[in-house]
């Protein structure tokens, strides 16, 4: 069998900022996991998958409403403040280019584009929750939507090592937490 991770990355989407708000102010996060879930154009939804243990997470369970701005390629220096900081370390969006949406919640400038979203429903996955959002606005950007796989030629070294040491930390915690078929920690 060959490594899943090589081939379940081609279902990632492109990296997304996800933003809300709460009585602290508006927050946000790197998220690869944004999927198209309507084929009615009059009636559009997101899938959103953020993991119970971003500050992200609470946010939008707590308002309703998030803020999606699809990356662009230019953009890859949000990658840092957005996905190794947290917004209960302080405030984490200091000192970036966002607007706020009606609601409070960041979207970023230059972005590949962007939608304003209000959470309607909730699937908890033990480790992370699916929210279903309703797309209430979008706005076109510009340039190419930023990818993994290019984003890592042009993050640098230490960037990875950062990324690499938190996403080991994340996945530890995940696979205990993780619904899954079987007893916990069974294997595929």
């Amino acid at each position: 069998m060959t490594q899943p991770g090589r081939v379940l990355s081609q279902f990632w989407s492109p990296l997304c900022a996800v933003g809300s708000h709460g009585p602290g102010g508006p927050n946000a996060q790197v998220c690869l996991s944004v999927f198209g879930a309507s084929i009615v154009p009059e009636r559009p939804r997101l899938l959103v998958v953020l993991w119970k243990g971003n500050y992200t997470h609470e946010l939008a369970a707590a308002s309703g409403t998030l803020a999606i701005t699809v990356l662009g390629e230019e953009q890859a220096e949000l990658l840092e403040p957005l996905g190794l900081h947290s917004g209960r370390d302080g405030p984490k969006l200091e000192g970036l280019r966002w607007r706020p949406t009606p609601e409070g919640d960041p979207v970023f400038e230059g972005g590949a584009g962007w939608l304003r979203c209000r959470v309607f429903d909730a699937f908890d996955l033990g480790d992370a929750t699916a929210f279903l959002a309703a797309v209430l606005e979008t706005g076109e950007g510009e340039g190419t939507p930023l990818r993994w796989q290019a984003a890592q030629q042009v993050v640098g070294e230490r960037f990875l090592a950062r990324w690499a040491e938190k996403s080991a930390r994340d996945r530890a915690a995940a696979a205990r937490l993780m619904r899954w078929p079987g007893p916990p920690g069974a294997q595929a």
